[in-house]
């Protein structure tokens, strides 16, 4: 079905199935006027019992970003029909570039991350992606160098299998003022999860040299870095640099730490 207004019948039956009607005729009140020869599509849905409903009631369930169910729920009974959109994520993308284009959301730099890490997360429209996260980098008057712009770009193009340029521009991000301790190691993390343990430890390391009033997260990173390369003594060592130098909002994950040291060295025993 095309997008647009519609009129909603419900054909009810005594037993079997109930029928939803979609109707052109979108003027008429109640089905007093209801004419067969303006449907353009009939439903056939069987109704279930529910708990009591006091008002009549339509709404929506099982909602997912491309599909939902909308139902009618009465008293005790409830009866719905599936809806699906098809190429969802082309239209976001459209809805995006429209709104883009507005006096308030397209003068910020903001909206132009958004819309390019959606692109990524889905892999649709990279091409429209890229431009977007240059926009967000490089326009005159809302464009902001920074390490979430930097890494937004570089994720398109690792999306595009472009790796060489990603990590051109994440070299950069890492450098670049705005990059936190967390933002540095959750970068490091992520080259752990691709398999990349040598570039990941030689994030960890930059972080831990760039950083050295932060006396937890590089240890942490190093700590794991060292883990994916198999050094154990040097793995250790860095646990208990972290676990030494607990902030107050990380004791909750203390039996965690502690339990990643423990393998290493009972693993470390073990080995003789």
């Amino acid at each position: 079905m095309k997008a647009g207004t519609y009129g909603l019948f419900l054909d009810v039956e005594k037993e079997g199935a109930w029928t939803w009607i979609l109707s052109t005729d979108v003027n008429s009140w109640g089905s007093y006027f209801y004419k067969p020869e303006l449907d353009v599509v009939r439903i056939q849905a069987s109704p279930q019992e529910s708990e009591y409903t006091e008002w009549l009631t339509y709404s929506f369930d099982d909602r997912k970003p491309n599909t939902t169910v909308a139902y009618h729920q009465w008293e005790n009974k409830r009866v719905g029909f599936k809806i699906d959109v098809p190429d969802i994520n082309e239209l976001y993308v459209a809805t995006m570039r429209e709104e883009l284009r507005g006096t308030v959301v397209g003068f910020q730099h903001e909206p132009y991350i958004l819309a390019a890490s959606f692109c990524v997360q889905n892999k649709v429209d990279l091409e429209q992606a890229l431009q977007w996260a240059d926009y967000a980098i490089n326009d005159g008057f809302i464009g902001r160098e920074d390490f979430n712009s930097l890494s937004t770009k570089a994720q398109v193009f690792t999306a595009m299998g472009r790796d060489a340029d990603a990590e051109t521009v994440m070299s950069k991000a890492v450098k670049h003022p705005t990059a936190s301790v967390g933002a540095i190691h959750q970068y490091a993390r992520s080259l752990l999860a691709s398999g990349k343990n040598e570039k990941a430890m030689e994030i960890f390391k930059y972080n831990f040299k760039a950083h050295p009033e932060d006396k937890f997260t590089p240890n942490v990173g190093l700590a794991r870095g060292y883990t994916a390369l198999g050094d154990k003594k040097n793995a250790i060592k860095h646990w208990e640099a972290a676990i030494k130098n607990l902030p107050e909002n990380q004791k909750q994950n203390l039996t965690f730490y502690e339990g990643e040291l423990k393998k290493l060295k009972e693993g470390a025993v073990s080995k003789g």
